[in-house]
C-alpha cells in the first residue's frame, strides 16, 4: 500500500509498506518530497499526478531493496564502527594513523555530531574551505598546505565510501566533487658545495648521528629506512647496503618494522669506499659500547645500527628533529630530512648516472616514476645539454667553407 501526505505549504510526506517485521508489525518506508513549482502547487491535477509518480517511483526503489533507510547514527559514531571493523583490519598501520590523525583534528570536531545521512555535498563543501583558512586548523597559522587539504578529503572519501558499501547511505556527498589540487613544489637539495659542507660539520657531531645523516645522503635512504638498519644489512665484502625494512612509526612505544615499497626484492645500494671504512669502524666502536651496557640493554632480537643507546631504534620523529638542529647549528640550507635522498639522486643526474641505475637506487618500481619525480633538470645540467652543441657554432664553420668552396 502507498499513500501520500501533505506536511507543510510545499512539503509531502511519500509512505510505503514493505511487509512485516519478525513481531508481525507492519515495516513503513518514508520519504519527504519539496515541491518549489509554485504553479504545480496550485494545479490539483497535475500536483496529484506528479506525486502519484513520485510514489511509484519510490516503491520501485523499496521494491527491489534499493532504499536504504535513513541513518539515525552520527558520523562520529559511524567512524568508530569503520575503525574497528575496517580499518584495524585491513589498513597498514601508518596509513590507518594518517586517517585517524585527520579525522581527530579536523572532520570529527566539524562532522561528528551530524547524522551521516544529513551531510551533504554543500556541508563538505564549506568544511574544506573553512580549513583551509589560515589559523582555523592548530599549528597552521598560514593555513593548512596543498598535501595536507588533500589527504583531509581523501579521509572524508574512504569513510563515506565505506558507509555507502555498507548500506548506511546510498550516495557519498563526495561523489561529484573534485579533489582538492596539489600545486607541485619546486625540488629542494643540496648543491655539490653544499654536501660538502655538511660533510665536513658532521665531523663535529655524535658518531652515530654523523653516520645516519651520511648515510641518508650518500644512499638515498628514507628516513625510516636508515633506521631499520640492522648490520646483518651490511655486506662489507662488496661495499653494499641492502635495505629490507623500515620503521615508518611506533605503535605503543613498539616499533613497527615493515618491508620496503619494492619488497619483491631487496635493494642493494652500493656505497663509496671511505663510507664503508668508516661504517666499519663505527661498527667496532658499537659492539665495544653493546658488551658495556649488556646489563641494561633492551633489544636482543635485532641489532639496530641507529638506536637510543640501549639498542632500541630511533623514533622517526627524533631523527627529523635532529636533522633541524644540526640546519641551523652549521647554517645548513634549510631542506627537509627527506631532501637528502632529493639530493643524491639531483647529484648523480648531474654526473650524468643513467636513468636505470638512479631508479635501482633510490627503490623505484619503475623508471617512469623516477623520471616522473626528478623530471626537473638543475642549472648545471641544463648548462651541460646545451654545452654538447658549442662546437657546431657556425662561426667555427665559416673560414672553413669558405676556402673550401666550389668556386662555380
Amino acid at each position: 500500500m502507498t499513500s501520500y501526505q501533505r506536511r507543510g505549504d510545499n512539503s509531502f510526506l511519500l509512505v510505503v509498506e514493505a511487509g512485516y517485521d519478525a513481531k508481525g508489525k507492519r515495516k513503513k518506508r518514508t520519504r519527504t518530497i519539496r515541491i518549489d513549482d509554485k504553479a504545480l502547487l496550485k494545479t490539483k491535477r497535475k500536483l496529484e499526478n506528479y506525486l502519484q509518480k513520485e510514489l511509484v517511483s519510490f516503491q520501485m526503489e523499496v521494491e527491489s531493496s534499493e532504499y536504504i533507510a535513513p541513518e539515525k547514527r552520527s558520523f562520529h559514531e559511524f567512524a568508530r564502527d569503520w575503525k574497528e571493523k575496517y580499518a584495524n583490519k585491513t589498513l597498514a598501520l601508518r596509513t590507518r594513523q594518517n586517517y585517524e590523525e585527520k579525522l581527530k583534528n579536523y572532520i570529527i570536531p566539524y562532522f561528528g555530531h551530524k547524522r551521516i545521512s544529513d551531510i551533504k555535498p554543500i556541508h563538505v563543501v564549506n568544511f574544506m574551505d573553512e580549513t583551509s583558512k589560515p589559523g582555523a586548523a592548530k599549528y597552521a597559522k598560514k593555513g593548512l598546505s596543498d598535501s595536507s587539504m588533500y589527504e583531509i578529503d581523501k579521509t572524508l572519501r574512504v569513510i563515506f565510501n565505506k558507509a555507502v558499501e555498507w548500506q548506511v547511505i546510498k550516495v557519498s556527498p563526495m561523489k561529484d566533487l573534485s579533489r582538492p589540487k596539489i600545486r607541485k613544489k619546486e625540488m629542494n637539495y643540496l648543491e655539490p658545495e653544499e654536501v660538502g659542507k655538511l660533510f665536513y660539520a658532521l665531523e663535529s657531531e655524535p658518531p652515530a648521528w654523523r653516520m645516519y645523516f651520511l648515510t641518508a645522503t650518500v644512499g638515498g635512504l628514507r628516513r625510516g629506512e636508515v633506521i631499520a638498519l640492522q648490520w646483518s644489512d651490511i655486506d662489507f665484502e662488496n661495499g653494499e647496503i641492502i635495505v629490507k625494512y623500515s620503521i615508518p612509526t611506533f605503535e605503543k612505544g613498539e616499533p613497527h618494522i615493515k618491508s620496503t615499497k619494492t619488497d619483491e626484492r631487496s635493494r642493494h645500494v652500493t656505497m663509496p669506499q671511505w663510507y664503508m671504512n668508516e661504517l666499519n669502524q663505527f661498527k667496532r666502536k658499537w659492539l665495544k659500547e653493546r658488551t658495556q651496557l649488556s646489563d641494561i640493554w633492551e633489544e636482543d632480537n635485532y641489532q639496530f645500527i641507529f638506536h637510543s643507546g640501549t639498542g632500541r631504534p630511533y623514533w622517526p620523529q627524533t631523527a627529523t628533529g635532529r636533522w633541524i638542529k644540526i640546519k641551523k647549528k652549521y647554517y645548513i640550507k634549510n631542506i627537509r630530512l627527506h631532501d637528502l635522498r632529493h639530493t643524491m639522486v639531483t647529484l648523480l643526474m648531474e654526473e650524468g648516472e643513467s636513468l636505470k641505475a638512479i631508479q635501482e637506487r633510490a627503490g623505484h618500481s619503475s623508471s617512469r616514476i623516477t623520471s616522473d619525480i626528478y623530471g626537473h633538470l638543475t642549472k648545471k645540467a641544463k648548462r651541460s645539454t646545451a654545452d654538447k652543441f658549442e662546437k657546431y657554432d657556425p662561426n667555427n664553420f665559416v673560414d672553413n667553407f669558405s676556402t673550401n668552396r666550389n668556386p662555380h
